[in-house]
């Protein structure tokens, strides 16, 4: 068999070829997913991720194709959202979901004062930003809804109590971007999906707590970084005062998911007026010549998968037609040069997994169960 360590490379060899296959193999007394285009494209990308990016023995994933280092948190949070969204299509997703939530321990500071995601891994630190973890919840909340299994529910309490930890006085309130307070500002992309993983929360575990929390944070947001269009821009300087512009897709994205949690929780249509005001307002960030957002893909997927919570809560055609341009055009520049970055490739799918979701009986129903109305 030869020396250790060439059993070692052969063996992984062997493993990396194989996954690169095994979603699609015919496993015997299984029932297949049903095909549909998106389905099979995000299939098609998340492969490509995990042949190209997978590192076998960490559950991790690299950077880029020549970086093996493994990437950053932002990052693996939206290469965890991806795997969540394959695991509804294709249950053999699920062990690498479960291999990736342990590799992300390296990532986890349990010996702060308040745990949380490092943004590469660690043995402690204080380099914590908000938003990383916001980014989390979200995710790991998804994966508990998906799965049922409390380790990701327990993860998303403990993260979730990190992010509102970065909630202090000054500005009148706020969540912080870094917990040393790099840049010195407070951001949309902090504050908006730490109020959006609160109303999720707040729907699991029917508790009123969440729904203040998030309340408080979509006000403070609204009343220091919203502009008259509607839109966001994107941070406040907190000694200045001074408001940094620039209007960025994800940014408007969870406050419109934070704006329909919010009206699912209270029953108050005016967060829900506002949610399609803003989804309105959102044609600015359009590309004329390819009808998708102009934006980065690592920001706009985001505002996708807005478009696509919005269109469940009204069924506006506009908003699912400009949610499937979006795919199409990423699709084809992904076919035509596949990126060579791990954030790129991981947000293509995970749009393209989306929209698969409005296609099958299995994305419809988790959203369905997902987007339920409280009140």
């Amino acid at each position: 068999m030869g020396k250790p360590g060439e059993t070692h490379n052969w063996l992984l060899a062997t493993f990396a070829a194989a996954f690169a296959l095994w979603p699609l193999a015919v496993r015997a007394g299984e029932a297949q997913p049903e095909e549909t285009q998106y389905r099979k494209r995000a299939l098609e990308v998340s492969q490509y991720i995990q042949r190209m990016f997978g590192e076998d023995g960490t559950g991790l994933y690299h950077k880029t194709v020549s970086d093996k280092q493994p990437d950053f948190m932002w990052a693996g949070g939206v290469m965890f959202s991806t795997l969540v969204a394959a695991s509804r299509h294709d249950p053999g997703f699920r062990p690498v979901l479960d291999r990736f939530f342990a590799g992300l321990n390296g990532y986890w500071d349990g010996k702060a004062r308040v745990p949380g995601y490092e943004p590469a891994p660690t043995r402690g630190g204080d380099d914590k930003y908000y938003d990383d973890n916001a980014w989390m919840v979200l995710t790991l909340l998804e994966a508990y809804e998906l799965t049922r299994e409390t380790k990701y529910l327990t993860r998303a309490e403990e993260t979730l109590k990190f992010v509102l930890s970065g909630w202090d006085d000054q500005l009148g309130g706020g969540i912080w971007w870094h917990e040393r307070h790099k840049d010195g500002t407070k951001n949309v992309c902090s504050n908006a999906p730490a109020a959006t993983a609160c109303l999720r929360l707040a729907r699991l575990m029917n508790t009123e707590e969440y729904v203040g929390w998030a309340t408080k944070i979509v006000e403070w947001t609204r009343r220091n970084l919203q502009g008259k269009d509607g839109l966001f821009d994107d941070r406040k300087v907190v000694v200045t005062g001074e408001i940094k512009r620039g209007k960025l897709t994800y940014n408007t994205a969870l406050m419109i998911r934070a704006l329909l949690g919010l009206w699912r929780e209270t029953g108050k249509t005016e967060h829900l007026d506002e949610a399609k005001r803003l989804g309105k307002a959102s044609a600015w960030f359009l590309d004329r010549n390819t009808g998708a957002y102009r934006d980065n893909v690592k920001w706009s997927h985001l505002l996708v998968e807005a478009d696509l919570e919005l269109y469940r809560a009204t069924k506006e055609g506009y908003l699912l037609e400009r949610a499937q341009k979006n795919g199409e055009h990423h699709y084809k520049a992904w076919k035509a040069n596949p990126p060579q970055d791990l954030m790129t490739n991981a947000s293509i799918a995970r749009l393209l997994w989306l929209l698969a979701d409005h296609e099958t009986p299995a994305g419809q129903a988790f959203w369905e169960q997902s987007d339920r109305v409280r009140r």
